[in-house]
């Protein structure tokens, strides 16, 4: 579908509509002013971002529109998703893609439901792969596919979008008489009651270990050269705790191998008499530094850092 038209609520007569004036029959509301807009919302229950290497976190929205005139009915509305990426250069600049453009790519398409009724919809990380799989964007060395380059730790099988990606779904509204509504002026956007242009949201690191098959490497220092005096490290895997420290020494390593089938592991600081001295890493199986602590790590569950996950 091409967006061949749009509209706009004057912010000054808008203004007029809200706060009234003394002679209501004074206003005459342009025939062009005769306008529809939308409103979208967050679904009771749904997440707010796509979970880094977690496709199974959707976005749930609520969507409706309204007439200003109360005259105009919305026979169909058509959803686009933009998807932007940041991405550093070859000469160590910040940059933005706009893979969708202005406008994105056309999501879905259905009939209104009456006016001021909200519909339901989610849209998946599989949804917006689909929608881009076959986009190629030059990052310096000439065009390459947006999910297998050399700039981006995306890929299309476990990892569709990473952190530093956001989204946004809008809406196109085509009224009974054949109008075509794709823009709002900032006033409708941010402004006017119940009514907005878009819906955004991102790419946020995943908390926990979704798959947490591998071997994870733990390695241990402390500062005295005496060991760890009663601290370690507790890893637990599906309930079942070991527990990592240095007996003596200043430094000392573990390897930890989770086997298929296992679903769950994390890792807790437990304190000893001489925190001061300790410090240590946890290395994925990917290679990645998930965790890295000391002198004195903070007591209890250990964060971890998954966004390269």
């Amino acid at each position: 579908m091409i967006k061949i038209k749009k509209y706009f609520y004057p912010t000054v007569i808008i203004a007029l509509l809200l706060v009234g004036c003394k002679d209501e029959s004074l206003i005459t509301l342009p025939e062009w002013e005769s306008a529809v807009h939308g409103y979208a919302e967050l679904s009771a229950g749904s997440k707010d971002n796509f979970k880094n290497g977690d496709q199974s976190i959707d976005i749930s929205f609520d969507l409706k529109w309204k007439s200003i005139d109360k005259e105009n009915v919305v026979t169909n509305i058509d959803l686009y998703i933009t998807f932007n990426e940041t991405f550093v250069d070859l000469d160590g600049n910040n940059k933005t893609a706009a893979h969708g453009g202005a406008d994105g790519i056309l999501f879905k398409s259905f009939a209104a439901p009456a006016e001021n009724t909200f519909t339901s919809f989610k849209i998946t990380q599989r949804d917006v792969y689909e929608l881009y799989k076959n986009t190629t964007y030059n990052y310096g060395n000439g065009a390459e596919s947006v999910f297998d380059n050399s700039f981006t730790t995306r890929n299309s099988t476990n990892k569709l979008f990473i952190p530093g990606d956001s989204f946004a779904v809008d809406w196109v509204l085509t009224t009974e008489d054949g109008r075509v509504f794709d823009s709002w002026s900032p006033s409708v956007c941010n402004e006017f009651p119940e009514a907005n242009c878009k819906k955004s949201w991102s790419v946020v690191c995943a908390e926990t270990i979704e798959n947490p098959t591998g071997d994870y490497k733990i390695s241990l220092q402390d500062s005295y050269g005496d060991g760890w005096n009663g601290a370690s490290i507790a890893v637990d895997i599906d309930g079942v705790v070991t527990n990592v420290t240095i007996d003596d020494g200043a430094s000392g390593s573990a390897i930890i191998s989770i086997p298929d089938g296992a679903s769950s592991i994390t890792f807790a600081y437990v304190s000893g008499d001489w925190d001061s001295e300790v410090t240590f890493q946890i290395t994925s199986p990917s290679n990645n530094i998930i965790a890295s602590a000391g002198p004195s790590p903070a007591v209890g569950l250990i964060k971890l850092d998954l966004c390269k996950e």
